[in-house]
């Protein structure tokens, strides 16, 4: 008994001293699933913060850079800028009725400015459906689109005009109640015909309705001309008819409802440049058909 009393205070020393050196090793056994007394919650932001600074890959860098710069260093009148640039790329993709051809006022006339001379035709307004350069040309060609070319005046500078020669082509067109038909087969070509003119200034003459030269046929040939335009239209064969039946009793070119129709005007215009070398130069008008 008495040795027992004396082992009980060496037993509690043991146990005080396993307790300690449990508490320094931090070992507090398996941590149990869904228990929130083993759960560390921090509440310092401090703590918190990320010290990792964000990496943003190479390819996206440069993606987003030429973006960046131009939203942080373009001042507001460069909006102008580019839009001015933009502009003739935006007017071409356009696809107009036509680009103006005189570089004249409208109205005013039609100025051609070829490399040795410059042509005017005062008081007509035209119009050209391609881009033209008469500078680098021995020709251009408009189209009229207001006004009258018989009477007008011709009026050359830049260049020691000589001699300008005019000759046209006419149509026979065919109007019943349909409509109207070309009949490209009946078209004719006058010769070359010098204008009456000098000291710069040329007068357009002989392009009267009722002196135009045009082109005969017989009641057989006008038929086959409208046979031939009917197949280039490729028209019905019932309106092939219509057109067929309105020229039955036709005996010339002239006679209704048949009738004649100037189509083109050409002028050649002959001179020195200033080195004494000739020069040529066409200009012609088409005359859209009624």
């Amino acid at each position: 008994m008495t040795v027992r009393l004396c082992l009980l205070p060496f037993a509690c020393i043991l146990l005080i001293s396993s307790c300690n050196y449990a508490g320094k090793t931090g070992n507090h056994g398996p941590i149990v699933l869904g228990d929130s007394s083993t759960i560390v919650t921090e509440t310092d932001s401090e703590s918190l913060k990320d010290l990792v600074t964000e990496i943003t890959p190479p390819a996206q860098e440069e993606q987003q850079q030429p973006q960046d710069t131009v939203t942080s260093q373009q001042p507001a009148q460069d909006s102008t800028q580019i839009k001015a640039v933009k502009q003739p790329a935006e007017q071409q993709t356009k696809k107009p009725e036509a680009i103006a051809a005189a570089t004249q006022p409208a109205g005013q006339g039609l100025s051609v400015a070829f490399k040795e001379v410059t042509v005017f035709i005062p008081n007509i307004v035209t119009k050209s459906y391609r881009n033209q350069h008469p500078e680098r040309a021995n020709g251009a060609t408009y189209q009229l689109a207001g006004g009258t070319i018989n009477g007008k005046q011709i009026k050359v500078s830049g260049g020691n005009v000589t001699k300008i020669s005019q000759r046209y082509q006419t149509i026979i067109m065919i109007k019943n109640q349909v409509g109207t038909l070309q009949l490209d087969a009946l078209s004719n070509t006058t010769d070359w015909k010098p204008l009456r003119g000098g000291s710069n200034t040329y007068y357009i003459s002989g392009l009267d309705p009722s002196k135009l030269e045009y082109t005969k046929a017989s009641t057989s040939a006008i038929r086959n001309a409208v046979q031939r335009a009917t197949r280039a239209h490729r028209m019905s064969r019932r309106y092939a008819q219509e057109w067929m039946q309105s020229v039955r009793n036709v005996r010339a070119t002239n006679q209704r409802p048949l009738y004649v129709v100037l189509k083109s005007v050409v002028w050649k215009i002959e001179g020195k440049n200033a080195q004494g070398r000739a020069f040529q130069k066409q200009l012609r008008i088409d005359i859209p058909t009624p």
